[in-house]
């Protein structure tokens, strides 16, 4: 199977100090992968250059084939990114923050009523879309936010943190939703994550990033692995 996505060689530098150093990553369609690495590992940077907020010096993006590293616009329309911050207004209904960002996204008319309408009832949040996103529960704000970031149908959706500070029923609600999303809209999920409960429950495949470069772990029901965590970071 072709990657839908591939980091090739990427590097980059904050003046003397290299965050990222000649990394490789290939994302596969319809699959769900964990993010993880040591406090100060260059998690944050790795998703900024994926969603095109930092250009890397040195290496290439590459989304079927076609080299977009320095194709903003393009980057825009393949990647959605929930935040570890609400991205919402707290001010506006659930409902008018999911018109707002369609608005931004160029979604209008018959088109907007109906992708609004899909996702709210996909993330169970059809029955609030008229409560002021300030007064929902922290699950349905997470939820919300999940949202947002499908409006435009990207084909990979980054999740950073997506579940801090949720119990462990509200986690388990989100999971399901986001596993069912991938299924049945065909889209691939990268989850930052410093559960590594978190990320062997719901990941196929953990990306561990140590000293500026990724090693790919593969999850399986029986591994311990905090102890294989360890081993790949010291």
């Amino acid at each position: 199977m072709e990657p839908l996505l591939s980091l090739n060689g990427i590097t980059k530098s904050f003046g003397k100090r290299k965050v990222l150093d000649n990394l490789f990553l290939d994302l596969y369609p319809k699959e769900i992968v964990g993010l993880i690495g040591r406090s100060g590992c260059g998690k944050s940077t790795l998703i900024k250059v994926l969603v095109g907020y930092y250009t890397p010096d040195h290496g290439q993006i590459i989304y079927i084939k076609k080299n977009i590293t320095k194709k903003f616009s393009r980057v825009k329309d393949i990647v959605g990114y929930t935040t570890q911050e609400n991205s919402f207004y707290e001010k506006l209904t659930v409902y008018e923050n999911m018109a707002y960002y369609a608005n931004l996204y160029n979604i209008t008319g018959k088109d907007k009523k109906v992708r609004i309408k899909e996702l709210l009832e996909v993330v169970k949040l059809h029955g609030a879309r008229n409560v002021l996103a300030g007064d929902i529960s922290g699950g349905m704000k997470r939820r919300l936010d999940f949202a947002i970031s499908l409006l435009h149908r990207p084909k990979l959706v980054i999740l950073d943190e997506p579940t801090t500070g949720l119990d462990p029923v509200l986690v388990d609600n989100f999971w399901k939703i986001v596993t069912d999303i991938v299924q049945k809209q065909n889209i691939t999920v990268l989850v930052s994550s410093h559960l590594l409960s978190e990320v062997k429950d719901n990941c196929a495949r953990a990306a561990v990033l140590h000293q500026g470069k990724i090693h790919m772990m593969k999850i399986t029901e029986s591994m311990d692995i905090d102890s294989k965590f360890k081993e790949m970071t010291e």
